[in-house]
């Protein structure tokens, strides 16, 4: 092994480092598969095992046991897009103040959209109970208002770790995995993100209410169809180092 080779692995054995201790990454769920463990193993399978092109994403659900719809999920799971605060289990309920009581309502919901912070577009579901349809009404209206006038795009704060680590078409497969998925303005790379108090102002569209997010209810595409190509403009880059390298 000469001087180059080993430069070589040992950035591959960085790269594989990094990840595993990137903090973005999601935990391992039932639903959603191991993103971290597809990135880590990917990296191997190019750096290591250096799978001929048309083979490396076929190598990687093989040794991760990942039949095409798991495949496809978990690519959907990386979808760069900004997702609401999770909200704890006393924040739910209707939002509606109660004056005496001086706390929210918390009543079960009867009805809840989407509303939008008009200065960066981040949005929450808000529930309403049946004692208060007229302030949800009230409060749907003011909504419909907000988005007939046009709202910012709110910036991503979710998914986008796979362009990160590996040099493929992940513009292509993002697609792929979800055809009304739209690219942020701001990229579709993670790392190439601002804070999110920075905001685009996007033209105005029409109201678009949600209850919630549902999941992508068309066949997903054959496993044949994930590119690994590497596309011309995106290369692995590691903090770590100042070098650029693609795993071929």
């Amino acid at each position: 092994m000469d001087g180059n080779e080993l430069r070589y692995l040992l950035k591959v054995r960085d790269d594989i480092s990094q990840a595993m201790k990137d903090p973005r990454f999601p935990p391992a769920t039932h639903r959603d598969g191991d993103l971290r463990m597809f990135a880590v193993t990917a990296i191997w399978v190019l750096g290591v095992e250096r799978a001929p092109r048309g083979r490396r994403i076929q190598r990687v659900c093989e040794v991760m046991g990942l039949d095409n719809r798991q495949f496809w999920q978990l690519i959907r799971s990386d979808l760069p897009r900004y997702e609401p605060r999770r909200k704890s289990w006393d924040e739910g309920g209707c939002v509606v103040m109660l004056p005496r009581a001086k706390r929210p309502c918390g009543r079960a919901m009867a009805s809840g959209f989407n509303v939008t912070n008009p200065v960066d577009g981040t949005w929450e579901l808000t529930s309403y109970c049946l004692r208060h349809r007229e302030e949800a009404r009230a409060a749907l209206a003011a909504e419909e208002r907000r988005q007939q006038a046009g709202v910012p795009e709110p910036l991503p704060n979710t998914g986008g770790l796979l362009p990160c680590y590996l040099p493929w078409d992940w513009m292509k497969n993002y697609t792929k995995a979800d055809s009304s998925w739209k690219p942020p303005k701001v990229g579709i790379r993670a790392d190439d993100w601002p804070v999110l108090a920075r905001v685009e102002m996007a033209d105005p569209t029409p109201p678009r209410f949600k209850v919630v997010l549902g999941g992508v209810g068309h066949e997903p595409p054959g496993l044949e169809e994930a590119d690994d190509a590497i596309p011309p403009s995106l290369q692995l880059i590691t903090a770590a180092s100042e070098e650029t390298t693609s795993h071929e």
